[in-house]
């Protein structure tokens, strides 16, 4: 091994590395953890995230390919501070939703154009990035030695993402083809992408990741509008993978079922088996989301078990989405051990469109955040979030106008839509396909380079 010693310019900033390189490292495929380099001529299309830290390139320099690199280039140029509330409460609607849908009943409800007054001032580009509002539980994940103990983390984090959904009565914004969103938070470990990667049926795809972990998925979703309610049928995987062990788990989401859109007041259950795996030793966790016409007011209860590879029950999991998750060992022993915790309700949030602290950060103005998709630039939303409904109307039309026409145009020019950050892949471990992330993004960020972006708002 010998240490060799480069430095470079991103950004405006002067960069020095000093690393040690060994036999063994190998060259950027361009799909790992930063993807800070371009060459992808050496590795196999299985491969998805390397722990490599460093590894040459053509013209004999060193590219950094880690995650304590990234974040340290990603941290805040200053001191930031979350907001704790936002700067005007939400507006009231007097338009009622069941006058609106009710036309739609049986009919494909991802094509609807509504009213912003339906709208809360997030994408869903955005909200996605909710899954992870409990981060904690994957950084416990990853460092487990056992896999049960792993499985027990990442059953809590399949129920804990769903407490955002307390108090929640209007949809985030439909996306725009080829929108992002920039999450970095360098104070938490982790940093994350996300992109509208398809309009029509709607896709977003998610990249996070961290120095032991990496997380992704793909959201699509299937819709049941029977009148009274509308049955919500996530049909994308959620996928974890540990970067020591190299393990991949992967996971689906409940079914979440919206009630009272006619009579009363909105709210949600969410219900269904949850099966998590690991593709590589057998190990699994069933967790099943109790459903409301079954159980009544108990719907929130969450009930599961880690299993071995031979199928052996080693853990029971139970609590509910809403509060907390715990373990108990089918050993016997009565002892329980609590996996995670709801954080408390903000203050008034009612009238924060029933956000957590954890959402009311996501629309908050960074100017470190260059690209120009970035959901934070939205106009409509942003006017949304000001309380000037009538300019977030006109600025939510002018942009589904501005992306028809967009789209006439490529269909006229015979020209497929590419995403920018998120590439097709099919997937081995779980015999599916979707979008994964390329890392190119955080080439452009480091270089202060998004003028490849499409002009979208």
């Amino acid at each position: 091994a010998k240490a060799i010693q480069w430095s470079r310019v991103y950004g405006g900033r002067f960069i020095t590395w000093v690393c040690e390189m060994t036999d063994t490292t190998r060259p950027l495929n361009g799909l790992g953890i930063g993807g800070l380099g371009d060459s992808d001529d050496h590795h196999s299309p299985d491969e998805f995230v390397d722990a490599v830290d460093y590894a040459p390139k053509e013209n004999g320099l060193l590219s950094p390919n880690s995650t304590p690199f990234l974040l340290a280039q990603l941290a805040p140029s200053k001191p930031k501070s979350s907001r704790k509330q936002l700067l005007r409460p939400r507006p009231r609607s007097t338009f009622g939703l069941w006058s609106f849908l009710k036309n739609w009943i049986g009919r494909d409800l991802t094509r609807i154009t509504m009213p912003v007054t339906f709208n809360e001032p997030l994408s869903f580009t955005q909200r996605l990035v909710e899954d992870i509002e409990y981060v904690e539980l994957l950084h416990k994940a990853a460092e487990c030695s056992d896999v049960l103990e792993t499985l027990s983390y990442l059953s809590a984090f399949s129920a804990s993402q769903w407490v955002t959904t307390l108090g929640r009565h209007s949809k985030p914004f439909n996306p725009l083809l080829g929108e992002t969103f920039e999450y970095v938070r360098p104070d938490l470990g982790y940093y994350c992408v996300t992109e509208q990667v398809s309009h029509h049926p709607p896709v977003t795809a998610l990249h996070c990741e961290a120095e032991k972990w990496t997380f992704w998925e793909e959201y699509k979703l299937d819709l049941k509008f029977r009148g009274q309610w509308v049955r919500v049928l996530p049909t994308g995987l959620m996928h974890f993978k540990v970067k020591s062990t190299q393990h991949h788990y992967s996971w689906n989401k409940p079914h979440t079922v919206i009630h009272n859109l006619i009579f009363g007041s909105l709210w949600a259950d969410h219900e269904g088996e949850v099966l998590i795996r690991n593709h590589q030793t057998g190990h699994k966790a069933v967790v099943v989301f109790s459903s409301y016409s079954k159980v009544g007011s108990k719907y929130k209860h969450v009930a599961g078990e880690v299993f071995d590879p031979t199928g052996k029950a080693k853990y029971h999991i139970s609590g509910t989405w809403d509060e907390k998750i715990s373990r108990t060992t089918v050993s016997g022993d009565s002892q329980s051990s609590l996996l995670w915790q709801a954080n408390p309700a903000i203050p008034k949030a009612e009238e924060q469109f029933g956000f957590t602290m954890f959402s009311l950060s996501l629309n908050q103005l960074d100017e470190d955040v260059k690209c120009p998709t970035d959901s934070r630039f939205r106009p409509d939303q942003r006017y949304l979030e000001e309380n000037d409904i009538d300019m977030a109307a006109a600025e939510k039309h002018r942009l589904e106008e501005k992306q028809r026409a967009t789209r006439k145009v490529r269909l006229q020019a015979k020209q497929e839509w590419e995403p920018r950050w998120f590439e097709p892949y099919d997937d081995p471990d779980t015999g599916t396909s979707y979008h994964r992330f390329s890392g190119k993004y955080w080439n452009a960020k480091l270089a202060d380079d998004f003028s490849a972006c499409a002009d979208i708002y």
